[in-house]
């Protein structure tokens, strides 16, 4: 997932909020995981007050579960997760891809040349098989098509519930799978119909590029997870 660099100014909790999220992201805070306001605060070097709020932020975008006097819970992906994200998402950037085919600003030389570029990068990772800097670049490449449209609404739906699944991702070996092949293939469907303005021909392409990554990550429930980062 693409990460933003904060403000200087941010609070305190809205700052420890990020780092937590991003540590979940990253295998330091495991799915399923119990988080104590003891343990953060003294892995984060900050009181209790500021974790707090910071997990009650967490709770609201959907990462972890509050318990009673027992601090939270990470959110675990299962079956369950996974469709209902995928759901949400193909509903999402088929409405962000439709919106930026009508707007001409997404068809400039710059957006042009910046899309370009990523999905050459997803390419040139499919042909050789490398599966992480794949994803990485899918990913990148997905955020900024969706960017292109300029509805913040829809992409904060689903940034906090794409973080728990990039960390799902990551505790498991990268598994090379036909699925793969598909996501470059739509990456550039999606770049032709914003070349000529064919939200339908996004739509679709937004369909099947859900649809290979919705059956990748139920290939992926099926293994083990990875020793835990030391």
């Amino acid at each position: 997932m693409v990460r933003s660099t904060p403000p200087i100014n941010m609070p305190t909790y809205l700052r420890l909020r990020d780092q937590i999220c991003a540590d979940i992201e990253d295998g330091c805070w495991r799915l399923g995981q119990r988080l104590t306001l003891h343990e953060l605060s003294a892995h984060y070097r900050v009181s209790n007050v500021p974790v707090r709020e910071a997990l009650l932020q967490l709770q609201g975008d959907g990462m972890v579960d509050m318990r009673m006097n027992k601090g939270a819970v990470v959110r675990v992906v299962d079956a369950r997760f996974i469709d209902e994200y995928f759901d949400v998402r193909e509903v999402l950037q088929s409405l962000q891809l439709a919106r930026a085919c009508r707007s001409g600003q997404a068809r400039t030389p710059q957006m042009r040349a910046g899309v370009g570029a990523l999905l050459a990068s997803l390419e040139e990772a499919t042909r050789h098989g490398r599966v992480r800097e794949l994803l990485a670049a899918d990913d990148a490449l997905q955020d900024h098509l969706a960017r292109l449209a300029g509805h913040d609404q829809a992409l904060g739906m689903q940034a906090s519930r794409g973080r728990l699944l990039e960390a799902f991702r990551r505790a498991r070996m990268p598994l090379w799978a036909p699925e793969l092949e598909v996501l470059a293939a739509q990456g550039r469907a999606m770049l032709q119909a914003l070349d000529h303005a064919e939200p339908a021909i996004a739509v679709e392409a937004v369909r099947r590029h859900v649809a290979a990554s919705r059956a990748y990550m139920a290939r992926l429930l099926k293994l083990p997870e990875l020793p835990p980062p030391r």
